[in-house]
């Protein structure tokens, strides 16, 4: 019964999805630029405007949805004959511009379309108001609120909101689109997947039955094939049940609800803990919820996050650029707030592959409003190795060390014959210490493993370590033999002092077969337990543990929806926060494919501890995407309320290392180095 309802109503409902997804960025950005992503919790949205008040997608509705408390607009748009986008609900103007000449949408200018008036139909009061373009309703957004941009057209309207989108103010996470027409869901997916868009659906009965179509299982397969990210949905509560948004939720999409004007269906949909409500009265159904007496009914929950963006600095020459950018602190002995926060990166020779100069070091003691130049370390300038070869440190992450008050940097060796990495070479893991009054790292040294042939060739390069309040360090490496093709990954349980640094003892040996098995582990802990994340050239794997040392068999990273995560053949970071687990990344399906290893934008999404998969749903883009790679990165907590991610743009492409981003490249790109500084807003 069920397959042949289905059938029967596949064809008529291919325009039912939704679909969501992040962020656009802030273009070319000056030095000490300052942008703000905002992740929102559930929100009240002013349908078409205050549209019970003032006449639908006028300027004047959505002033007035402002002045009534929305926390977000919604207007539909169509393209014109001349590719402008205009602000209307139907394909022709006949409903809205009464008594005038009907003129349809796709056919019409914006010209014509202009001289129609489209409020007076409404109160006299309107008489005057015109169809707006989505420019001028972009101009009314105020700072911190939001726009749902619902597409009323087919796909070709997409590049033409691509581009109006990337000219306007709006910060990417203040936009979500959203559209009946899956096909139009899959282009602005493909097309700008640093944003939110909604399939939306909505619901009709079976005849002479109690069914509706369609039911969970269906929107949970339509969203998948998709790749929404959300769910807009008719706020029909005979389908839409706790049952309903459970299977939607626990399938990794989100739940958005339209269009709800009766004080007791909204707050049925705000005790289901939607993410938004859409009204036509946004006050009324602000009020109404207020008086609500439900301890659950509430619109006023908090976002887990904002995002502040800075551009440290910028500008690129087409021969060196900055790279393995990252950050770490010194902070006041007495009460461990802090002093000062020190950048550290290293300049590339874009021409070779791997071919770095000394680690250089930038300081700042106004919390980063303000950094001195970036200054080579002489003890990390490259050294002579016999006669023909040369060595330095590279892929180096400054951590703070609290037990010893010490900012305590890792790395990793790399040698060179004749200009080049040499292929076959041993490596090792350095260690260096910064001396606060001389604003410069002390000359790197060499962390002694145990004599066995399989860590001739073992480094800390990229990794996240985790300090215990004893000063144990537990610093993950990746080693092997001279003759195996894959690496393996093993935590160090290390011993500092704040001079020396020791190895003590190794936990479990991990591996996989093939895609050079594992290696730029990183390590963090929360709530109790540890978490692994390794780099594989095919995937990216995760596993878990007790004591820090011994491991779960690493299994591939997923979205909570079983779908691949889709990240690989580079590094992953963590970032927790009271009691939650989230992971820094990059990955495939961003329409990046024309970004090298598809490393850019960079993720950050939050982990189910239990099942260490991606929740889809969280999934938030905060460092964009210019061209450059952006995959070798840093975290770094400032305190309980600010957690900063820095990268650098990486200026080679695509095919080859040697592959040369020309400095005036199509994407904008211009080897900024970036810090995503993320405020935690209070639970």
């Amino acid at each position: 019964m069920r397959d042949r309802l289905i059938s029967f109503f596949a064809a008529a409902n291919d325009f039912l999805l939704l679909r969501v997804r992040m962020m656009r960025w802030c273009g070319l950005l000056p030095s000490f630029f300052v942008c703000f992503g905002f992740v929102f919790g559930q929100e009240l949205v002013a349908h078409r405007g205050a549209s019970a008040d003032a006449p639908e997608n006028t300027l004047a509705a959505f002033k007035l949805a402002w002045e009534q408390g929305a926390d977000a607009i919604e207007g539909d748009f169509y393209l014109s004959a001349d590719d402008e986008i205009v602000c209307i609900h139907d394909k022709d103007t006949e409903r809205t511009a009464p008594e005038q000449p009907v003129l349809k949408i796709s056919e019409s200018t914006l010209d014509q379309l202009k001289q129609l008036d489209v409020g007076a139909w409404k109160d006299g009061r309107f008489k005057g108001e015109r169809i707006p373009t989505i420019e001028e309703v972009f101009a009314v957004v105020p700072e911190g609120k939001k726009i749902l941009i619902e597409i009323k057209c087919g796909p070709e309207i997409v590049p033409h909101l691509k581009a109006r989108l990337a000219a306007s103010s709006l910060e990417d996470d203040q936009v979500l689109i959203i559209c009946f027409n899956a096909e139009v869901v899959r282009a602005v997916r493909e097309a700008m997947p640093h944003y939110k868009v909604n399939w939306l659906t909505s619901y009709r009965q079976v005849p002479n039955t109690n069914l509706w179509f369609p039911d969970a299982d269906y929107v949970v397969k339509q969203l998948n094939e998709s790749k929404a990210t959300g769910l807009g949905t008719q706020g029909r509560t005979q389908v839409v049940n706790a049952k309903f948004c459970e299977e939607v939720t626990r399938a990794g999409f989100e739940l958005h609800v339209w269009t709800v004007n009766d004080p007791k269906d909204a707050a049925y949909f705000s005790n289901l803990k939607f993410d938004s409500i859409t009204t036509d009265r946004p006050r009324f159904i602000r009020e109404s919820l207020a008086k609500d007496d439900s301890p659950t009914t509430s619109l006023q929950s908090k976002p887990a996050y904002r995002i502040e963006r800075e551009v440290v600095q910028n500008g690129y020459d087409g021969k060196r650029c900055w790279v393995h950018a990252r950050a770490g602190v010194v902070r006041h002995p007495n009460d461990q707030s802090v002093s000062r926060l020190v950048l550290t990166s290293q300049l590339l020779d874009v021409k070779g592959s791997d071919t770095f100069s000394a680690i250089s070091s930038s300081a700042s003691e106004d919390m980063g409003e303000s950094w001195s130049g970036l200054r080579a370390q002489e003890g990390f300038a490259r050294w002579k190795v016999g006669q023909d070869m040369e060595e330095t440190i590279c892929d180096f992450t400054p951590t703070w060390h609290a037990a010893s008050g010490c900012l305590l940097g890792t790395g990793q060796s790399v040698r060179y014959r004749d200009g080049k990495v040499m292929k076959v070479r041993p490596r090792y893991t350095a260690y260096s210490i910064y001396d606060p009054t001389a604003d410069s790292w002390c000359p790197p040294k060499r962390l002694e493993m145990p004599d066995a042939t399989r860590f001739t060739n073992c480094g800390a390069g990229s990794v996240q370590r985790f300090d215990k309040p004893d000063g144990t360090i537990l610093l993950p490496v990746y080693f092997k033999s001279p003759e195996a093709s894959d690496y393996s990954v093993t935590v160090c349980r290390c011993s500092f002092d704040g001079t020396e640094m020791r190895y003590l003892s190794h936990g479990d040996e991990l591996t996989v077969s093939g895609g050079r098995g594992l290696y730029e582990p990183s390590v963090t802990k929360v709530n109790g337990r540890f978490f692994l994340t390794l780099r594989n050239d095919h995937t990216g794997y995760v596993c878990s543990s007790e004591d820090g040392l011994h491991y779960t068999k690493p299994i591939p990273w997923l979205f909570d929806n079983g779908e691949s995560l889709g990240n690989y053949n580079t590094q992953q970071h963590w970032v927790d926060h009271a009691g939650k687990l989230y992971l820094v990344y990059t990955r495939r399906g961003a329409g990046n494919d024309h970004v090298f290893r598809n490393r850019a934008p960079l993720f950050m999404g939050e982990v189910d501890p239990m099942t260490l998969r991606v929740r889809r749903s969280t999934e938030q883009v905060i460092v964009p995407e210019r061209g450059a790679r952006l995959g070798n990165f840093g975290v770094l907590k400032i305190d309980d309320s600010t957690t900063w991610v820095v990268v650098s743009e990486w200026m080679q492409t695509w095919r080859q290392a040697s592959v040369v981003m020309p400095v005036d490249n199509p994407y904008g790109s211009d080897n900024s180095i970036y810090i995503a500084k993320i405020k935690w807003n209070a639970p």
